[in-house]
């Protein structure tokens, strides 16, 4: 009987170190994961950019862990900057009248072909979640009146989301996040032009490059300039702990791997040994741009080679289980 009790207490007593150096193993590994988290605030002061330095900003780029930056370019402008140490060129649209100061008689319109570029790439297997983009503006006597920046995430499709951070009586958001320069009298730099990315899924977890473009329009003269400076993005990167799959999920049914995928092929595989109902791939505001119903398959070959790249997101159906997990396609 005492013999069965030390064998039973050995027992419980091996069980309970082995749970507690399975919790110490995941504890280890979340600590590591939110380890490889740092913060970032990449600023571009253009320093060294002259009117003589062309149409790419010279000054020495920032750097950030993880991370690597492009020089500021301008496209479809002027061959020169109009000043010195701030980016400045002439060339956009027109569509203001001089000392009119109500939106609704601008008539011009953004041109997708004029606009200042830059471009943040993820390095070295970390990924890349943005918050915000500030920056401080400026025009000419003539210059523009409207300015936005989009991004590649969509294709340059839509004015990012616009904010005046802090409040300047000077600037304002009109139409569909345009900023407005309000007061066509001031031609000092203007700061608080701030747009929001901390709550749009297109700016979280990125692993593939992205370029933001700065378009202005509504000048009075095509001879008016358009400036900007002091541009801070911010966010975070981090190394995830990836395991061949989209993220370190010990809760997830589903694996979807290689990610990122370099062309354009992923396998998606079921867990818990249950056949798929129907697989989606959506872009990233959410639209549904391929549909995969397999047969009795629990996994699945999905081949996006055809698909530019970009982050996209998985969408995976199996029976009541439903899971959501973003991808990048990197060619």
């Amino acid at each position: 009987m005492q013999k069965w009790y030390f064998v039973c207490r050995f027992e419980y007593t091996l069980k309970l170190i082995i749970m507690i150096k399975q919790l110490l193993s995941i504890g280890l590994i979340s600590a590591s994961l939110m380890a490889g988290a740092q913060s970032f605030s990449a600023k571009y002061n253009f320093y060294d950019l002259a009117t003589t330095s062309g149409t790419i900003d010279p000054t020495p780029v920032p750097t950030a862990s993880g991370l690597s930056f492009s020089a500021f370019t301008a496209v479809g402008t002027s061959t020169a900057s109009t000043a010195a140490k701030r980016f400045s060129f002439t060339g956009w649209g027109t569509g203001a009248t001089t000392g009119i100061n109500t939106y609704s008689t601008m008539t011009g319109a953004i041109d997708l072909a004029k606009y200042y570029e830059v471009t943040l790439t993820p390095t070295g297997g970390a990924n890349m979640s943005l918050s915000s983009i500030t920056f401080d503006a400026q025009r000419s006597g003539t210059g523009i009146r409207s300015y936005a920046v989009r991004s590649s995430a969509d294709g340059y499709a839509a004015n990012l989301l616009a904010t005046i951070s802090p409040t300047n009586s000077d600037l304002s958001i009109e139409g569909t996040n345009e900023f407005f320069w309000s007061l066509d009298a001031n031609t000092g730099k203007e700061i608080g032009s701030t747009v929001n990315l901390a709550t749009l899924p297109a700016f979280t977890n990125i692993l593939s490059p992205l370029t933001f473009r700065f378009y202005g329009w509504n000048s009075e003269a095509g001879t008016g300039s358009f400036s900007i400076d002091s541009v801070i993005f911010s966010g975070e990167t981090s190394i995830a702990t990836k395991l061949g799959t989209v993220s370190f999920d010990i809760n997830s049914n589903f694996n979807v791997y290689p990610v990122p995928s370099h062309d354009g092929v992923l396998y998606i595989e079921n867990k818990n040994a249950a056949e798929f109902t129907k697989i989606e791939v959506l872009d990233i505001l959410g639209n549904v741009v391929v549909t995969n119903n397999p047969k009795n398959d629990t996994k699945v070959k999905l081949n996006l080679a055809e698909m530019p790249n970009g982050n996209y997101f998985v969408r995976m159906y199996s029976g009541a289980m439903i899971s959501t997990k973003k991808i990048a396609i990197v060619k």
